[in-house]
């Protein structure tokens, strides 16, 4: 299998276009300056030869025509090429020819600097020489009888400028500057680096980076955050699965040990005939204790698996809903002595009806339980407005029972809590009823509401939307 390529480094990328672009400009800076100075150079020998051709002009006007090339040949000689061209155009006299053979050079009357002297006074100009072919700069001055001297002057071109003159000073300066172009590349990009790497993965927006990384950065830190909370939940919900199976398996033991107990002395024929009817009764309850505590168990884990989905949700009658949960409950009020009252309004939700149905039956069924001799159970439904005006359906149950201590309000809800567990063992309860109230009405997008105080009794109050 190809493994990736590797990601390209910010730094080493910042430092290579920083070198780049310096270097660069370097260079072009470099030679820009190079042309600017030998274009001025040019220009200064342009200005001197042009002073050496009209001074040249002014001593061959005060020559008789033929003597002129005499003159020339003796006063001026050295490096300046002299010519000396006439009104047609022939050339007279060369200092860089012998002078039979002057006449016989091509006419010189098109050249740019004799037709520039004489039409303005001088004409320079820089160009390849034919007869020499180097760079020759050229210049030309007008006599008073028509004719034109004109001086040429060998120059280096601007490559043989630079390359007998400027080359070792010039790769000198280079150097130097790639040195210094180099280190402070090396300086520069690690303090952009430096900011970057202040950046804590951990608390991305406690100081580094740069303003232009701030929504990323946010982005980064408000995914860590949402990772933490889902870790904390994912530990939470480890540590209640954890108490759950615990709590489930201790439950189970007590009912299993009294069962298996039994069962072995039945089976060992060690209990009397006429306690058998006895033990069975005993073995009876205890798998009937265990069945509630199994089916609890179920409806809570049904209920922390998923949510209630659209295709779950149907309409729900609480008022028929209670009445039908209160009567499956008659014959536990008339043992407990209790009496159970029902004030039913009409009350509509979409939901799971067997669920909601269970809901009300353990509310009942605790109120009862958990109730005195002679005491009384209210079952109410009804429809009402919440805190921001919206309607929402109500289901209540209230007791006339011990009442429910402050500190313990907010523990009964929890999964085998139990206020008074010798009196919960003698109820039968599995201590999972309000857990499954609490989990079927958050299943419903509802919740519950607990007002209770010491020997006035409890009142539970559901809250579900409406429709």
């Amino acid at each position: 299998m190809r493994g990736s390529p590797a990601a390209p480094s910010l730094s080493g990328r910042i430092f290579r276009s920083i070198l780049a672009f310096t270097l660069t400009g370097i260079v072009a800076f470099s030679l820009a300056l190079a042309a600017i100075f030998y274009l001025s150079f040019e220009h200064k020998a342009a200005d001197g030869l042009l002073n050496q051709a009209h001074r040249a002009a002014v001593l061959l006007d005060s020559e008789p025509a033929s003597k002129r090339p005499a003159v020339l040949a003796e006063q001026f000689d050295g490096t300046v090429r002299y010519t000396l061209v006439g009104a047609d155009g022939t050339v007279l006299f060369d200092s860089a020819a012998e002078a039979a053979d002057a006449p016989q050079m091509e006419n010189h009357g098109n050249r740019p600097e004799v037709r520039e002297a004489l039409a303005s006074g001088e004409g320079a100009t820089s160009r390849m020489s034919a007869t020499v072919g180097t760079d020759t700069l050229y210049a030309a001055a007008p006599l008073s009888d028509g004719s034109v001297i004109r001086l040429a002057e060998t120059r280096d071109s601007i490559v043989a400028f630079f390359a007998n003159g400027l080359m070792v000073p010039v790769a000198f300066t280079l150097l130097a500057a790639v040195a210094l172009v180099l280190a402070l590349s090396r300086l520069l990009t690690r303090h952009l680096m430096r900011p970057l790497d202040r950046i804590d993965a951990s608390s991305p927006l406690q100081g580094g980076g740069y303003a232009e990384m701030a929504p990323l950065l946010e982005r980064i830190d408000s995914q860590q955050r949402t990772l933490r909370a889902q870790n904390q939940e994912l530990a939470l919900a480890e540590s209640l699965r954890r108490d759950f199976s615990a709590n489930v398996s201790h439950e189970m033991k007590t009912p299993l040990q009294v069962i298996s107990g039994y069962a072995e002395l039945m089976a060992n024929g060690m209990v009397p005939p006429d306690e058998v009817r006895k033990f069975g009764s005993v073995i009876y309850q205890e798998s009937q204790a265990m069945r509630a505590l199994i089916n609890d168990v179920l409806i809570l884990s049904r209920l922390d698996e998923k949510a209630l989905t659209a295709d779950e949700a149907a309409p729900v009658n609480l008022a028929s809903v209670a009445e039908r949960a209160a009567g499956r409950l008659e014959s536990l009020a008339r043992e407990a002595d209790v009496a159970v009252g029902l004030q039913l309004q009409p009350a509509q939700v979409q939901g799971n009806e067997t669920l909601l149905e269970q809901m009300i039956h353990n509310l009942v069924e605790n109120a009862i339980r958990y109730n005195r001799p002679g005491g009384r159970v209210t079952v109410k439904t009804a429809t009402a407005l919440d805190a921001e005006g919206r309607t929402e359906a109500l289901v209540q149950v209230g007791d006339s029972g011990p009442g429910i201590p402050a500190d313990a309000q907010d523990k009964v809800f929890e999964r085998f809590y139990r206020l008074d567990k010798s009196r919960s063992k003698e109820t039968g309860g599995t201590g999972l009823g309000l857990a499954i109230v609490k989990h079927a009405a958050l299943h419903h997008g509802g919740t519950v509401e607990l007002q209770s105080e010491e020997g006035q009794g409890a009142t539970f109050t559901v809250h579900l939307p409406t429709p």
